[in-house]
C-alpha cells in the first residue's frame, strides 16, 4: 500500500486549506541534481504544514533539537526524544536527514564551563566533555544523519586569527574546533563533517572562513564541505558574491551547502517594509530563481536546506524581529504556494 503522504508526492500536489492545488513538487523537480531540504520542529510533523514537507522535501534538519544545550541540558542526561522522532521520521520517508549542529556557542549548556567545586572547568575537562558529547550525539545517529554541521559560526574577521573570542576559545585556544571534527569523524567515519556559518558571500568573512579551512586540512582535519546558512534579503547580497564564495572552496576540493536558506523582505534590521508587499514578494521570486540557478552551476554543492517550511513558522518573527511580519519561505501562513515557490519551481526547469 502507498502511504498517503508518498501518493500525495507522486501526484504532484498537495492539499491546501481543503482543496487540491496543483504545486509540483520541488524535491521531484531536482531530484538527482539537489536534495531539497527543510529545518523542522517536531511538532511541525502534524501541523498545517505537514503535507508541503512530505510533497516538497527529501531531506530535512532538526530546527533546534539536536542542539547541544536541548539534547544535552544538563551532563549525561540527554533529551533524545525530539530528535529520534525526526529521525524515525525521515527513515521511514527515505529523506535525507542532516544535523545540526554539534558545537555552537549560542546553545552551550552552562554546565560545560564549571567543575564539580563550581571552578571554572580546565581546558582538558571542557575537550572530554565535547568528546564525549559528540561520541554519544553522533554514535547514536550514525548511518542515520549523512552530514554534520560540526561547529556553527566560530568565524570572526574582525579578530585577528579569524576565530571568535568566545568561551569554547578561551577555555581551549584554537584546538576545540579540529578536535571536534576529529572526534566526529572516529564516532562515524562514514558522515559527511561541515563548517557551517553566516555571511560567507562577504569577502572578510570569507577570507577568514578559507584561512581556517585551509589551516585545518593541511593539519590533516576531516573537513569535508562548507555550510553556507544564507539568510539573504529581497535586497542583497548579489548573486556573484554568492557565486564567488562558492567557487573559493570548491576550489579546495571541498563540499559546498546551502543550510539555512530563506528570503527576507526586509532591509537589515529594517521595522517596516521599504515597498509595498506585493512589489517585494515578486523580487523574493525572483531571488529565489537567480539564487538557484547559481546553485545549481556548482557541482560539488548537492543540498540546499530552507529554514522552515512555510512562513507560518520562521525565527524572522521571534526575537529581536518581533511586531515585524516577515514572510521569507516559499509558502505563505495558509500554506499557499506564493511567487517564492514559483520562482524555485522554474529555475529547475
Amino acid at each position: 500500500m502507498i502511504r498517503r503522504a508518498a501518493l500525495t508526492m507522486l501526484l504532484g500536489a498537495v492539499v491546501l486549506n481543503g482543496a487540491a492545488q496543483e504545486t509540483p513538487s520541488l524535491a521531484k523537480a531536482y531530484e538527482g541534481r539537489l536534495k531539497i531540504g527543510a529545518a523542522i520542529e517536531p511538532s511541525q510533523l502534524t501541523s498545517a504544514e505537514a503535507p508541503l514537507l512530505a510533497a516538497h522535501f527529501n531531506s530535512i534538519v532538526a530546527e533546534n533539537v539536536m542542539k547541544p544545550a536541548d539534547i544535552q541540558p544538563k551532563e549525561g542526561a540527554y533529551n533524545f526524544a525530539p530528535a529520534d522522532k525526526l529521525v524515525a521520521y525521515a527513515q521511514a520517508r527515505g529523506m535525507a536527514m542532516r544535523g545540526h549542529t554539534l558545537l555552537w556557542h549560542l546553545r552551550t549548556p552552562a554546565w560545560m564551563w564549571t567543575d564539580k567545586d563550581g571552578k571554572p572547568a580546565s581546558r582538558d575537562l571542557v575537550l572530554a566533555r565535547l568528546k564525549s558529547h559528540i561520541e554519544t550525539v553522533v554514535g547514536r545517529y550514525k548511518g542515520a544523519v549523512y552530514a554534520w554541521d560540526v561547529v556553527n559560526e566560530v568565524i570572526d574577521e574582525k579578530q585577528p586569527n579569524c576565530l571568535r573570542k568566545d568561551k569554547w576559545f578561551a577555555a581551549t585556544g584554537e584546538d576545540y574546533i579540529e578536535q571536534a571534527f576529529r572526534y566526529a569523524h572516529a564516532a562515524d567515519p562514514k558522515a559527511r563533517l561541515y563548517i557551517n556559518d553566516y555571511s560567507t558571500e562577504v569577502p572578510a568573512k570569507r577570507q577568514c572562513l578559507e584561512r581556517v579551512v585551509k589551516g585545518l586540512l593541511a593539519r590533516g582535519v576531516p573537513v569535508h564541505g562548507v555550510g553556507h546558512q544564507m539568510h539573504v534579503s529581497v535586497f542583497g547580497p548579489s548573486t556573484e558574491s554568492v557565486d564567488e564564495s562558492l567557487t573559493t572552496f570548491a576550489r579546495l576540493g571541498l563540499e559546498n551547502q546551502v543550510t539555512e536558506l530563506d528570503i527576507s523582505l526586509y532591509r537589515y534590521q529594517a521595522k517596516s517594509l521599504s515597498d509595498s508587499e506585493e512589489k517585494l514578494l515578486q523580487l523574493q521570486g525572483e531571488r529565489y530563481a537567480a539564487l538557484m540557478k547559481v546553485f545549481l552551476g556548482h557541482p560539488e554543492l548537492r543540498a540546499v536546506t530552507l529554514w522552515g517550511i512555510s512562513d507560518s513558522h520562521t525565527w524572522l518573527n521571534h526575537g529581536e524581529y518581533e511586531g515585524r511580519h516577515d514572510s521569507p519561505l516559499l509558502f505563505d501562513r495558509q500554506q499557499k504556494p506564493k511567487p517564492a515557490y514559483t520562482g524555485m519551481l522554474n529555475a529547475a526547469k
